[in-house]
């Protein structure tokens, strides 16, 4: 069994942490001492956990992020406005970015309602848009790219939401997106594949063999 700190020290600048959305306040003060201790420059938390961990971390050159999600795959102006006013909130409280997770299909729709408000609503801040890598197909890469350099993403998030195991085409999918990867892309990639260390070993081979110019801003989020 891989030992988790091990793994954290073997990721060095790669690794971030993701702290789950029923974390107590116990559970956020571990987070919080994990982050001084290992230097972690990136933290994930939920919507209402950023004013708790904030004054931990605010004399510290770690950033908080916070997650919001889409669960359909059409998004309305009403949503678009009900989350515009949350990430708003929690960039008041603290927040240096956001972390908007939908399901591949919808990312059109969250371009073409939100591109032209983008600069206004995440000035000198950070927009990562989380998708699920099994929903994204080799032809998929090309659109995808371009809608995120379209809203000026800070990063891709892919999430490994199933593993099928040894029946699994997730490296095939890794290498597909490397293979597509545009040089106009100004995003980094991140990466939440929860305790699946396996998957994020083969992740960060393939990019050092690939496409090491983006090793520096990858980033593997670790569950604490």
């Amino acid at each position: 069994m891989i030992n988790k700190n091990d793994f954290l020290n073997n990721l060095h600048g790669n690794v971030a942490l993701w702290c789950g959305a029923d974390a107590d306040s116990g559970d956020l003060a571990r987070v919080a001492e994990t982050v001084i201790q290992k230097k972690i420059k990136l933290l994930s938390v939920a919507p209402n956990a950023i004013h708790v961990v904030w004054p931990w971390v605010e004399n510290i050159n770690t950033k908080i992020i916070t997650r919001f999600y889409f669960a359909d795959k059409k998004i309305t102006e009403a949503e678009i406005s009900q989350i515009t006013e949350n990430i708003n909130t929690a960039f008041k409280q603290g927040a240096y970015g956001a972390q908007v997770f939908l399901q591949y299909v919808a990312l059109h729709d969250l371009v073409a309602q939100t591109h032209v408000i983008r600069g206004d609503l995440f000035f000198n801040k950070d927009l990562t848009i989380g998708l699920d890598i099994n929903e994204i197909d080799s032809c998929d890469w090309e659109s995808l790219f371009e809608n995120l350099r379209k809203i000026n993403a800070s990063a891709l998030l892919l999430v490994l939401s199933k593993d099928a195991g040894d029946r699994s085409d997730f490296v095939g999918r890794i290498y597909g997106m490397l293979d597509n990867w545009n040089p106009e892309n100004k995003f980094d990639l991140h990466f939440a594949f929860g305790p699946n260390f396996q998957r994020i070993e083969q992740t960060k081979r393939l990019i050092n063999a690939l496409r090491p110019e983006l090793i520096k801003g990858m980033k593997f989020f670790i569950n604490f």
